[in-house]
């Protein structure tokens, strides 16, 4: 349990691979979870989609690290949704607590995770989770290493996953790119592709709920996400009602790529995920993207940061994420 003294407290689940479930600013649940609870991670539910059967939800789930996306074969793999990262316990390293007295602001949690098996893979994630006494921050820092002697596919990808009542009707999504793929899935699992040359500003505004959503329908973009001068991406939600926004922010050098997968059953159960990845979501042969094929040499690593910062009026959150220009276009590539 994480209490940053400004009003955001979260949930560090150690077994679900040092995930956020829980987080709260000021009372506000900022947080989609899901009417699972907490169940104890299982080997059990690694196939196709039954991950979703002990899945909490939550603010932050992490997927990979070697594939992503949903259950399929690649790579002559069987796999299942989003990889075992979020199904499998973290060994928690160290635990810093701010001590004010001697000017120390800062606590932190350090941990590892490993997916592994004899022969190989082994593919360890290292992870600093951090934060500032006082600020409505928090810092992902995490380190991917390929500890093998085989080369292993690589993908990464921060399911940010946002619910009521920051998400509500009239709240607004903020990001904007080139748009190279998307979906629109009805309640009886049924996948259409969106037209190439679709006005897609009408994922950013949170609609009333939507009839095709009830159930398991959902609808989602895939697109090239814009940078800012320094090679950052600022995206988030903002809730003018609430007068609080959320803002992601990270390199696009590490994360180039980024899914909005969104669900508008029935009001006070909305769910929009804002998906920073790096490799494939739908896997190699069903992805044409110059950057769908990642790879980790024996012994490489990469590292990924993502920061997620709470803003607490309609001026700062708007000011912070929105920029004159901001729009949605299709790739023509």
């Amino acid at each position: 349990m994480v209490n940053t003294g400004s009003g955001l407290r979260f949930t560090v689940a150690l077994d679900r691979g040092g995930d956020i479930v829980e987080a709260s600013y000021q009372g506000n649940n900022l947080a989609y979870l899901t009417p699972n609870g907490y169940k104890p991670p299982s080997h059990l539910l690694h196939r196709d989609e039954d991950w979703l059967a002990s899945w909490p939800g939550g603010l932050v789930t992490s997927c990979g690290p070697r594939y992503i996306g949903p259950g399929r074969e690649e790579d002559g793999q069987a796999l299942y949704l989003h990889g075992p990262l979020s199904n499998t316990p973290a060994a928690l390293l160290a635990v810093h607590n701010p001590d004010p007295r001697d000017g120390d602001l800062s606590m932190f949690l350090e941990m590892t995770n490993r997916d592994t098996r004899m022969y190989g893979p082994a593919v360890e994630v290292r992870r600093r989770l951090q934060c500032t006494l006082g600020v409505p921050v928090i810092e992902f820092q995490d380190e991917v290493v390929n500890l093998g002697n085989v080369t292993v596919p690589h993908n990464w990808l921060y399911h940010v996953n946002f619910g009521y009542p920051l998400l509500d009707c009239d709240s607004q999504l903020v990001y904007s790119g080139r748009v190279n793929g998307g979906w629109e899935m009805g309640p009886n699992l049924t996948m259409a592709d969106l037209p190439k040359q679709e006005d897609y500003s009408r994922f950013l505004k949170v609609p009333d709920p939507l009839s095709d959503h009830v159930g398991s329908g959902s609808r989602g973009l895939v697109l090239d996400v814009d940078a800012d001068q320094g090679g950052i991406a600022h995206i988030g939600l903002v809730n003018p009602k609430l007068g609080l926004g959320v803002e992601l922010a990270y390199s696009v050098q590490s994360l180039p790529r980024l899914a909005n997968w969104q669900h508008y059953g029935s009001r006070g159960s909305y769910v929009s995920a804002l998906e920073p990845f790096s490799g494939s979501l739908f896997g190699k042969p069903n992805d044409h993207h110059r950057l769908a094929e990642q790879w980790l040499e024996p012994g490489q690593s990469k590292q990924y940061d993502l920061t997620i910062m709470v803003h607490t009026d309609n001026g700062a959150a708007a000011k912070a994420l929105l920029t004159p220009g901001d729009k949605l276009v299709p790739d023509e590539r």
